[in-house]
């Protein structure tokens, strides 16, 4: 493992006001010092990267994966199983990411919520010797959905949002649910959630305009996949793509892995919600699709923003945005998602180039 002291030099540091030459000096876990003029190695007992011809950006940060080929967290996973999730993430330069539940019976729901929170979820520390990517919270996405926008979530276990239901889950590191708004008709069951400090996002609904609308009145912020699971948008009834597009509070996540959006689809949502409201998603799962429908994705957090960059949506440092800075931001993890004095020291070093990963650095720490 690295020393606690790392010095980041030459590098194009990506930063939430544009890219400037700068070091970064690491201490202790967290971010010391950003420092135009480079600072000296020769004054400093450290370990001296050299980031010549690389962009340093913030470690990327997924608010919805349900697993990977070895990790079903839709079913049972091990510790074991749940600690390779981790790893995976890192290698794809996710430095945390939101463990995402499906909809199930209430009773597993609770028993994986158990599992996840007795393994890692919250904001801790780097774990000694094993470095492994942060949980800050869990997304609960679903059981509260549309029965008629399911998806591949199971309709036997979907239940309206209201509040008898939603008490019967855990909401124990809960950062994040998705919910079709318009089967909470009081608004009950959202006012509730919402005082938990449990950030809401419109998902697997079939809302019209106006009870898009009022959910977003009502405070939620967050539209889960736009366009999948949803009412496609049409010229006479626009929907809750439509109030997504039409309310500038809102942010949209979206898949950009041109199967679930196309590249253009992409491009219409960032034209109009432009860089401060996309959030970058992957959807993630064991398997991304099954007899040609979608279950979830394959696409990895890294190659979505390469797509953004190669589709010609925006530039790096606007997609490393989408995928860190607004993230953290949706969520209130305050001490994640840029570069920033105080802040943990969770950190990427891309390839100018190439936009290929260099280095990762979690917690302060270099991985090898």
């Amino acid at each position: 493992m690295s020393p606690e002291v790392l010095l980041i030099k030459n590098g194009l540091v990506v930063t939430k006001n544009g890219q400037q030459m700068s070091s970064v000096l690491i201490k202790n876990g967290r971010i010391e010092d950003i420092n135009d003029s480079n600072l000296g190695s020769d004054e400093l007992d450290c370990t001296v990267i050299d980031a010549s011809g690389c962009y340093v950006t913030p470690g990327l940060i997924d608010l919805q994966v349900n697993g990977s080929p070895k990790c079903n967290l839709w079913a049972d996973p091990s510790a074991n199983e749940l600690e390779d999730l981790r790893r995976q993430m890192i290698e794809c330069g996710v430095t945390s990411f939101l463990p995402t539940l499906i909809t199930d019976d209430i009773d597993h729901l609770n028993k994986n919520i158990s599992f996840l929170n007795a393994n890692g979820v919250g904001m801790k520390e780097t774990n000694g010797e094993i470095v492994l990517a942060r949980m800050p919270g869990i997304h609960l996405e679903g059981p509260f959905l549309s029965a008629q926008r399911p998806g591949v979530h199971p309709p036997q276990h979907i239940k309206p949002l209201n509040l008898q239901n939603v008490k019967q889950v855990s909401c124990e590191n809960v950062k994040l649910m998705t919910v079709a708004p318009e089967t909470d008709a009081s608004g009950e069951a959202l006012d509730w959630l919402m005082k938990q400090n449990i950030e809401v996002s419109l998902g697997h609904s079939n809302a019209d305009l106006n009870q898009a609308q009022s959910a977003f009145d009502r405070g939620v912020k967050l539209v889960t996949h736009l366009f999948n699971a949803m009412p496609p948008l049409h010229h006479r009834s626009v929907g809750a793509v439509g109030a997504t597009f039409l309310d500038d509070r809102v942010t949209a996540c979206i898949i950009a892995d041109g199967l679930h959006l196309s590249a253009d689809a992409v491009k219409l949502i960032y034209k109009i919600k432009g860089p401060d409201k996309t959030i970058l998603v992957t959807d993630i799962a064991t398997v991304g699709t099954k007899d040609g429908g979608l279950v979830g994705s394959s696409i990895t957090l890294d190659q979505a923003v390469l797509n953004m960059v190669s589709w010609n949506v925006c530039d790096f440092a606007t997609a490393i945005k989408m995928a860190s800075t607004n993230p953290a931001k949706a969520v209130h993890l305050d001490s994640l998602g840029s570069i920033e004095k105080g802040k943990f020291a969770d950190v990427l070093i891309w390839d100018k180039n190439s936009l290929k990963l260099k280095n990762k650095i979690l917690g302060g720490k270099l991985l090898a």
